[in-house]
């Protein structure tokens, strides 16, 4: 059995070898029950490179205390959470089949070791209310092993966290602060490592942490220093753009999503930390490409500073950029296999992302390599993208249903509405899982990780300066929104290749002056002018992850693209949800469902898709204009 829960805590450390003294009578607001003690043991896994711990995950198998069994420790997004899996009966010590499932896209299939063991005497106070427990205070004596290093390191922690997931805000708040007044005063100060194995591998730790064997054993493994230095221990997540938290919900933590509309507006741009891309054993196609060899300078985690290095090339900055996006890959993928929150909609987007830069650095990747990464990317998204449509069509539809006037819509249709929607996912869900689980997709991973390295890369890449392939790259991206932007309608009754989505449109709306031909090609430059906008502000942003400087000019440029993205996604939301509600109002009549309510809302959108389309074009010829003024002449 598979347990899940979201983890709302914080932690402390307590310097010196003896016991704090804890004055919990003086706890104000609240009482300490009985301590329990517990002694517990954890061994905990990883792959030979350390794969788990630089995708801020941990798996353990603890004995003892009241939480026997196996346990993963994530982030995903904004949320840290642990899953907890029964031992098998059998043979309590080997990884269940579905712990390996879940990992899979972080391991690819390479086989967990121990890594350390940490022994943990704990000392445990439950923290009362008059109306219940809400938290637990955890005293932790630890004594850790190294098992690659030899090396055992000893320190003394504490650990409050949330026990119930009901507390409002403000009860979290004064638990929280009440248990920090005793422990501050007891010399105690909030921790400088989030998770024991950090510690237990030499990453952190600082004077907490004390070498008690061998005596005069190093500090830290190269190992473990390589891995803390790509900013990878378990829990040591980086924000990201487009993250919201996963499973369930936390009092102690918020997210936000930028969903703002409107042409002009301040757009930030982040500089999150870089993930080094792990060990690959097998290479396929992408390898196959000729130049470059491994580009120089590759290792993400020192990449910036130039000041060791030299002058960064053009290779350099592909290299991280692609490593990155791979590694956030790989995070989401875990990600969508426990079922956080948004994941599938955030693998997507890195899945997009390098594709996105595979397409703006033609030229500086073997032409093969890209022509066949670009279609294995393509194919990953578009399993990724029917799961994402129907979730944007479940967001939407409660959109629409809450806007709706008192009275309009029974009760009852609106639940039968929502019933419907609540069986979107299954199909996609399993689909997205099939495609995760497969060996073409696992090698996709590792040839992205050989790109990552730099094979496959042209002379081109190298001979560059940093700054030159930046230049080259975003104006490429730049260039392409301009282009499809302004690609010229078909005459009435030529032969087009168009999409299934942009031909249901045409069938649905008729626009002034245009056939259903005519309006799907406009539908059709519509949607690729928007993934076209979205590609330029990817490679933007990978670049100033990788701190390539692509000029002010072209940043400018790539931020007003992001706003007419904003803008065309409206309308082609709208599409998708019309083309829900029309297959939901065929399902109703098959059915004998009421299908009043489908209609209603069916109208709104036809209403909203055509008043978009009949706007697209002045948008599209403002998109171009504002490009074209913003974007150097030359260089």
């Amino acid at each position: 059995m598979v347990t899940h829960q979201v983890e709302i805590e914080r932690k402390y450390d307590v310097a010196g070898k003896k016991k704090p003294k804890l004055k919990l009578h003086k706890l104000e607001h609240f009482t300490v029950g009985d301590p329990v003690e517990h002694d517990m043991s954890a061994t905990y896994y990883d792959t030979a490179d350390l794969l788990l711990a630089r995708s801020a995950v941990a798996v353990r198998r603890r004995t003892g205390g009241s939480d026997d069994g196996w346990h993963v420790k994530y982030e995903a997004g904004a949320v840290r959470g642990e899953l907890h899996y029964e031992p098998l009966k059998t043979a309590p010590d080997r990884l269940p089949a579905a712990l390996r499932k879940v990992l899979l896209g972080l391991t690819l299939g390479e086989d967990l070791q121990p890594v350390a063991t940490v022994d943990t005497r704990r000392t445990l106070y439950p923290v009362l209310a008059e109306d219940g427990q809400y938290a637990e205070l955890c005293l932790d004596a630890v004594s850790a092993r190294d098992e690659r290093a030899g090396v055992t390191r000893e320190w003394t922690e504490c650990e409050v966290e949330l026990t119930r997931d009901d507390l409002t805000e403000k009860q979290a708040k004064a638990v929280f602060e009440a248990v920090e007044t005793v422990l501050f005063a007891a010399g105690a100060e909030p921790s400088s490592s989030v998770a024991k194995i950090a510690r237990a591998l030499g990453q952190d730790g600082g004077d907490v942490v004390r070498v008690v064997s061998p005596e005069h054993a190093a500090v830290t493994s190269d190992d473990a220093a390589d891995a803390a230095s790509a900013g990878s221990a378990p829990g040591a997540g980086e924000p990201e753009g487009e993250q919201s938290p996963g499973k369930g919900s936390s009092k102690d933590k918020s997210s936000s999503k930028d969903k703002g509309s409107g042409r002009k507006k301040d757009k930030g741009s982040s500089k999150d930390k870089v993930s080094k891309g792990g060990k690959d054993t097998k290479n396929g196609k992408s390898s196959a490409g000729s130049g470059g060899g491994r580009a120089k300078g590759n290792d993400p985690a020192s990449s910036s500073d130039t000041g060791d290095r030299g002058e960064r090339t053009g290779a350099d900055v592909l290299a991280e950029m692609i490593s990155h996006l791979t590694s956030q890959l790989q995070r989401w993928d875990f990600a969508v296999r426990i079922e956080a929150e948004d994941s599938v909609h955030q693998m997507r987007v890195r899945s997009r992302a390098l594709r996105s830069v595979l397409q703006a650095s033609r030229g500086f990747v073997a032409e093969d390599v890209v022509a066949d990464m670009e279609q294995r990317l393509k194919d990953l998204a578009r399993v990724l993208g029917d799961a994402r449509d129907q979730e944007v069509a479940l967001e939407r539809l409660d959109v629409l249903l809450d806007g709706q006037p008192a009275g309009v819509l029974s009760g009852a249709a609106k639940e039968e509405l929502r019933e419907a929607a609540s069986h979107l996912g299954t199909g996609t869900g399993r689909a997205v899982r099939r495609e995760l689980d497969s060996q073409d997709y696992l090698q996709l991973v590792r040839d992205l990780h050989a790109l990552g390295r730099g094979e496959g890369f042209t002379e081109e890449a190298a001979a560059l300066s940093d700054r030159k392939f930046a230049k080259a790259v975003l104006g490429a991206a730049l260039n392409r929104v301009v282009v499809t932007a302004s690609t010229t309608p078909p005459e009435p009754g030529a032969e087009v290749s168009l999409s299934e989505m942009a031909m249901d449109v045409g069938e649905r709306i008729a626009l002034p002056g245009k056939d259903a031909l005519q309006t799907a090609a406009a539908f059709e430059v519509l949607h690729e002018t928007r993934k076209a906008a979205k590609s330029a502000r990817y490679v933007s942003e990978a670049l100033g992850r990788a701190h390539a400087k692509a000029g002010k000019k072209r940043i400018r440029a790539a931020a007003v693209a992001k706003d007419y993205q904003d803008d065309l996604g409206v309308i082609t939301d709208a599409a998708v949800m019309e083309e829900w509600l029309a297959r939901a109002a065929r399902s109703f009549q098959r059915t004998g469902k009421d299908r009043y309510a489908v209609g209603v809302l069916h109208g709104m959108e036809l209403t909203e898709l055509r008043n978009g389309m009949l706007e697209a074009a002045e948008i599209l010829e403002d998109l171009v204009e504002d490009l074209r003024d913003e974007l150097p002449s030359q260089d």
